[in-house]
């Protein structure tokens, strides 16, 4: 009886970190930017359609749906790697395999493109931006000894009516399914 009770309380437990994962994930991890990443602005054809492949011909969508869609895109097309490889979007479309930095530049192509073809563009931008990530407050960064690991990119969407800001992480979308990330606030 005892263990079936174990069982059930392990089962039980397993499942809500699994589904507060992205509240559990926002109030213990922390981004902040450190600087921003140029845009590399799409002329690939094949990037192009992969994109307009995704939407209706007059499909005009929201942010909530541009920013769910580019989301879905980036995840669909992209497979992490630490090796050295591609970051233009332009390439990555063929190549797939990047890392961190290749998955926030080929997520704001996405949402740009999106923002501009549902005529929001003069609202809304999504940029790259280096970053640090804080565990309780503390910077990470200061105990991992590879390069690899000095920064970590994440994209921010603004709003220039608003300045209402999303942050989103790409690759922590892809690997947790955590749409949404939280920033450090000094």
């Amino acid at each position: 009886m005892k263990v079936v009770k174990k069982r059930y309380l392990l089962i039980s437990l397993i499942a809500l970190l699994f589904i507060f994962r992205g509240y559990l994930y926002r109030f213990f991890i922390k981004y902040e930017a450190v600087g921003e990443r140029k845009e590399y602005p799409i002329h690939s054809s094949e990037l192009i359609s992969y994109i307009n492949n995704s939407i209706a011909n007059n499909d005009r969508l929201d942010i909530t749906s541009i920013i769910h869609r580019s989301n879905n895109l980036t995840n669909e097309k992209l497979k992490f790697t630490s090796s050295k490889c591609d970051i233009d979007p332009n390439k990555l479309v063929n190549s797939s395999k990047t890392h961190c930095v290749g998955y926030a530049h080929f997520y704001v192509s996405t949402c740009n493109y999106l923002l501009e073809k549902s005529r929001l563009s003069n609202e809304w931008k999504a940029k790259a931006f280096k970053g640090k990530l804080y565990f309780l407050g503390i910077d990470i960064h200061k105990y991992l000894d590879s390069p690899f690991f000095k920064d970590h990119d994440f994209v921010i969407i603004e709003n220039s009516k608003t300045d209402e800001r999303i942050y989103i992480d790409p690759t922590i979308s892809d690997y947790l399914g955590i749409d949404r990330v939280s920033i450090q606030l000094n």
